[in-house]
């Protein structure tokens, strides 16, 4: 008989109740396994949150297993030396900062780079898992001064950054020609803060983020205005019709007027109005197109004369650049039209009249040893001057009024003061009018704008009221603050070489006040240095002169009565005294 298979039953058992039994053994196993893990689960809870991460790491620093605060101390004790060391910030090869990361406003909150490593508390068996054997490598959190950090940037940004440059279009002997622009750098200090702060922990060198920058005006924008614009308009003339006449504006007078300004990022071409009808004026002139003349004031036969304005008949300035601009892009019928009007006078007849030219309001004579130099340089600078009117409010200028004294514009060298010696300059001895012109204008009221007077004090003028000048650097000016106008007559006696000169200035308005100069006072006097010996081969010697203070004052009278007192003071040098030594030297004795 075949043995009865192994079912795993007890045989003795019945059915049913074996059964039952089993139920109780898996009931008892399955209450035993949750009783475990219960156990477990409550073991790894009471365990976790209380340390970080066994693997934690923060910038590299091992924090895993301590608690927050051992973990703190542990990272502020490690990073200290790399959270101090200074930084290098480059902008380029030249400029660099170096400053601390507390002087770039970076810092390291060691709190809070703790509490993002993952010490936490949770019932989630994954966290709960997670705390027991996990763990990972973090970044510390960086604390930012946001203002620290744009004055750093700001400062290197003033070293580094590079303005660009805008392309030019301009007219090179009437040709359009461009200048080509230049990019510029600017240093981005958003963007550099980001690197500084990026970077800190990690380097000590950061290079800050440099960005191109383009000018308003590119070299390829300049060469397509000059392309499409520029070069028709000066490729042919313009003809233009005034009535019954016709004239060219030509591409050279157009050229002369035509510029080309940077306007909302692009190139506008502007013709200036008043310059085409200048460069036009003597082609209009030549067709009976005359411009109109304002009255002035003259001197005649001694006297001051009113010269009548004259009206013109010309072409109305805006009407012809209209004309003119709106042909200069066609490459044919370059034609335009104006109409011929009468141009009146801008100073009329009428306002010459209420100038009030009538009577010498100031007057004063200076003599001159009367050598070849002076005679031609005072003499022409008189002429100059002479019957110039200087209307109410504006300004005169003798610098102006002179032109630049060189040998082709008719000037002559002779004495001048350079560094306390006398020296030989062209235009030597126009100091002679300037100071005869400053007198005049003192006593008749002028308002002085700037004047300086010779550094040396010199016995033929008047002790403080003088005035030099020099091309390059001294000037003098007065105004008219008067409501009358003022004319200048100017004249020499004509000498001979060898004679005595003399200069007079009147000033010629409608007076108002009587100008009186108080007696100078004289103090704080010096005595020359010590003297100098001169060896070279040609020495000019001279004698030494005192320095002193001057101080006077500018007297106003109306009516007999003192009305203002306006103050002046003057200190000049001493004059160091100069010996020829040389027994071959030329002695050239340059007059004062």
């Amino acid at each position: 008989m075949a043995a009865a298979p192994d079912t795993g039953t007890d045989p003795d058992v019945p059915a049913g109740k074996r059964r039952s039994r089993r139920g109780v053994w898996a009931a008892a196993l399955g209450g035993g396994v949750l009783l475990v893990l219960g156990g477990a689960y409550g073991i790894g809870y009471a365990l976790s949150g209380e340390t970080l991460p066994p693997n934690t790491t923060i910038e590299g620093v091992q924090v895993g297993r301590l608690t927050p605060a051992e973990a703190e101390t542990a990272l502020a004790a490690q990073l200290a030396e790399r959270s101090a060391q200074p930084i290098t910030l480059t902008g380029d090869a030249e400029h660099q900062l170096t400053r601390t990361p507390a002087e770039f406003g970076l810092g390291v909150d060691y709190a809070a780079s703790v509490a993002e490593a993952g010490a936490r508390k949770s019932f989630n068996p994954v966290d709960i898992w997670d705390s027991l054997t996990g763990g990972a490598a973090h970044d510390a959190v960086v604390t930012r001064d946001q203002a620290a950090l744009e004055a750093a940037s700001a400062e290197l940004a003033q070293q580094v950054n590079v303005d660009p440059v805008s392309a030019e279009l301009v007219f090179e002997e009437g040709q359009p020609v461009v200048k080509e622009g230049t990019n510029g750098r600017v240093l981005d200090a958003a963007a550099t803060g980001d690197a500084l702060s990026g970077a800190y922990l990690d380097s000590t060198s950061v290079d800050a983020v440099i960005t191109e920058a383009e000018p308003d005006i590119t070299t390829d924008e300049a060469q397509q205005t000059l392309t499409e614009f520029a070069a028709p308009a000066v490729s042919a003339p313009v003809t233009i019709t005034a009535g019954d006449k016709a004239f060219d504006v030509t591409p050279a007078m157009i050229a002369a007027s035509l510029s080309f300004v940077p306007t909302d990022g692009t190139l506008k071409a502007e013709l200036n109005a008043q310059t085409l009808l200048e460069q036009a004026r003597s082609t209009l002139a030549g067709l009976g197109l005359d411009e109109a003349k304002d009255a002035t004031v003259e001197l005649r036969d001694g006297t001051p004369t009113v010269v009548p304005a004259v009206n013109g008949l010309g072409v109305d300035p805006e009407a012809l650049r209209s004309q003119v601009y709106d042909a200069l892009t066609k490459t044919s019928d370059r034609t335009g039209s104006v109409e011929a009007t009468e141009v009146e006078a801008g100073f009329t007849t009428a306002d010459a009249e209420a100038l009030g030219v009538k009577e010498v309001i100031g007057e004063f004579s200076t003599n001159y040893p009367a050598t070849a130099y002076r005679i031609t340089n005072i003499g022409k600078s008189s002429s100059l001057i002479n019957n110039t009117l200087v209307k109410p409010g504006e300004t005169f200028s003798m610098n102006a009024a002179l032109g630049e004294r060189t040998l082709a514009n008719g000037w002559a060298a002779g004495g001048a003061i350079d560094g306390g010696r006398v020296v030989e300059r062209m235009g030597g001895g126009i100091s002679q009018t300037t100071t005869t012109l400053f007198n005049a204008a003192f006593f008749a009221g002028m308002t002085d704008v700037y004047h300086k007077p010779h550094s040396l004090y010199f016995s033929r003028y008047p002790m403080g009221r003088e005035a030099t000048l020099d091309w390059n650097s001294v000037d003098m000016k007065f105004k008219n603050d008067s409501p009358y106008g003022v004319l200048i007559q100017a004249f020499t006696n004509n000498p001979s070489v060898g004679g005595t000169g003399k200069i007079t200035v009147r000033i010629w308005s409608t007076r108002v006040y009587d100008i009186k100069a108080s007696d100078p006072v004289q103090s704080n006097f010096r005595d020359p240095g010590a003297t100098i010996k001169d060896n070279s081969e040609v020495c000019s010697p001279q004698s030494g002169m005192r320095g002193f203070t001057v101080n006077f004052n500018r007297l106003w009278y109306q009516n007999g009565n003192l009305v203002r007192t306006e103050p002046f003071k003057w200190t000049y040098n001493t004059l160091t005294p100069v010996v020829c030594t040389n027994p071959n030297a030329r002695a050239d004795r340059i007059e004062r």
